[in-house]
């Protein structure tokens, strides 16, 4: 059931988040479900930019690159009545639970398979647009020049005015970089640490999974190739945890989150 024209307070929204975990991660081991757990609400930082990101007006919203929703629904929540529009390359594989994610989380939106490098709306379709950390994604399968092509199709389909709001790991300049060029104008920048502190047996499974992850989203057919890449994003994320256990006592497996509002011409 969708809560058209009833504002959430934050408690009410943690609530649902931790509703929305517990049916995310049912059936998983305790570590597992730590790790998978993340992905709703990926340790604060969605609540956090979601009530500083403008509010979707003039038109629907479209987030891209949106996996498994999770996204969907913290904007769901937090602006009642919008009309949610979410794309993704697939929704099959772990990302076939977005519908079923979002009728849990009482949110409505409409759901698009499409590659974020040839989006399949017209000029100026939408009122807003939003991306959280799916332009990683597009860069381990597509590269920088995908990147910069999905982009490019953001702005066209935004309206004139409208509003492109960006959460990566990517930094402050690097943003800057990527958006040169494209007729917006940058109006808003935020950063978020996440709030999670693994220990090492979480942090050694959840590294395992990370480097499967990385691999998957770089789409190679070549087993060498496969198993290669992975040995190289694994020891990198080792080095990473072992040094974050040396300094902190602690994993945190992410870096902060830095978002980016662009308002275009």
């Amino acid at each position: 059931m969708s809560d058209h024209g009833a504002q959430l307070g934050e408690a009410e929204i943690v609530r649902r988040e931790e509703t929305l975990r517990g049916w995310f991660t049912r059936g998983c081991d305790p570590i597992q479900q730590i790790i998978d757990g993340l992905d709703i609400g990926w340790g604060g930082v969605q609540r956090w930019a979601t009530a500083r990101m403008p509010p979707p007006t003039g038109g629907p919203h479209l987030d891209f690159a949106c996996g498994y929703a999770t996204f969907l629904a913290q904007l769901g929540w937090r602006f009642p009545g919008a009309r949610l529009v979410g794309l993704n390359i697939d929704f099959a594989g772990p990302h076939r639970i977005a519908r079923s994610l979002l009728a849990e989380a009482g949110v409505e939106a409409e759901l698009v398979e499409a590659d974020a490098r040839k989006m399949p709306f017209a000029k100026g379709s939408f009122g807003s647009v939003s991306c959280f950390l799916g332009l990683q994604d597009i860069e381990i399968g597509f590269g920088e020049e995908g990147v910069r092509t999905a982009l490019t199709e953001a702005v066209r389909v935004l309206r004139s005015s409208g509003m492109l709001t960006l959460l990566d790991e990517f930094s402050f300049d690097r943003f800057d970089s990527l958006l040169e060029g494209l007729p917006v104008t940058v109006v808003g920048r935020g950063e978020r640490e996440l709030n999670v502190r693994w220990s090492r047996r979480v942090a050694e499974r959840a590294i395992t999974l990370y480097a499967e992850g990385w691999v998957d989203q770089a789409r190679l057919d070549d087993p060498g190739m496969r198993r290669e890449l992975h040995d190289e994003v694994h020891s990198r994320m080792v080095e990473e945890m072992e040094r974050q256990l040396a300094a902190h006592g602690y994993y945190v497996p992410f870096a902060a989150v830095r978002m980016v509002v662009a308002q275009k011409a």
